[in-house]
């Protein structure tokens, strides 16, 4: 029996690319994970009642004019951010989905620095919970996922990217739930290289078991 899309419980998805090119190897993995999560059996037009309508929103953060923290502490009086710009429109994406896939490349072992500055904005949600202690009011089960690669293979290379994922997350109310690392991805078009990567990560997409508990 075909259901109504109307009569369907959404799932939305924010995807955020935090790398500065466009195209690149993180790109490729997070896009390989949404191509799976299309194919997902709870998203499937012709499956039964509990199916969900999947919404996707993608941000590329290089390609948005917005400015870093100013540490002005504004926050910290209601938990608002002073600064006009257009993380304004993109709070609310992050808060009321689902789930949030954030990809980046490891830049001195760390996230991009357009990804840094993205994230240092969301100070906001840190003033609300540990210095006004207000609750956001988040879906229920949300979780959130990391795509990250690296050009080189030093030990712990991604422990401070996982770092800053696992503080944003925190803030948000958001569950860690799941990240994809790899090590030896460095120049445009490698990841193309690794079907076997792709591949597992379309794969997880696809099976998509963290989407059951929203059912």
């Amino acid at each position: 029996m075909k259901v109504s899309k109307k009569n369907k419980k959404t799932y939305s998805v924010t995807a955020v690319y935090g790398s500065p090119r466009r195209g690149g190897n993180t790109d490729v993995l997070l896009k390989k994970f949404l191509e799976g999560l299309r194919q997902c059996r709870y998203f499937s037009s012709e499956s039964n009642e509990e199916c969900l309508d999947l919404q996707i929103k993608e941000i590329y953060v290089s390609e948005l004019n917005i400015s870093p923290c100013r540490e002005c502490r504004s926050c910290s009086k209601n938990g608002q951010c002073i600064v006009n710009d257009k993380m304004q429109e993109i709070y609310p994406l992050l808060v009321n989905c689902n789930l949030i896939l954030i990809a980046s490349p490891v830049f001195f072992t760390t996230v991009s620095g357009y990804l840094k500055s993205f994230i240092d904005r969301f100070q906001r949600f840190w003033a609300l919970k540990y210095e006004l202690q207000e609750k956001i009011i988040t879906p229920e089960n949300n979780k959130g996922m990391l795509f990250s690669c690296a050009g080189s293979n030093p030990e712990n290379i991604f422990d401070c990217t996982k770092k800053v994922m696992r503080s944003l997350f925190d803030v948000l109310y958001v569950k860690y739930s799941a990240d994809f690392c790899y090590n030896n991805i460095d120049f445009k078009g490698d990841m193309l290289k690794h079907p076997e990567i792709t591949d597992s990560v379309y794969n997880f997409g696809k099976k998509g078991d963290f989407v059951k508990e929203v059912l």
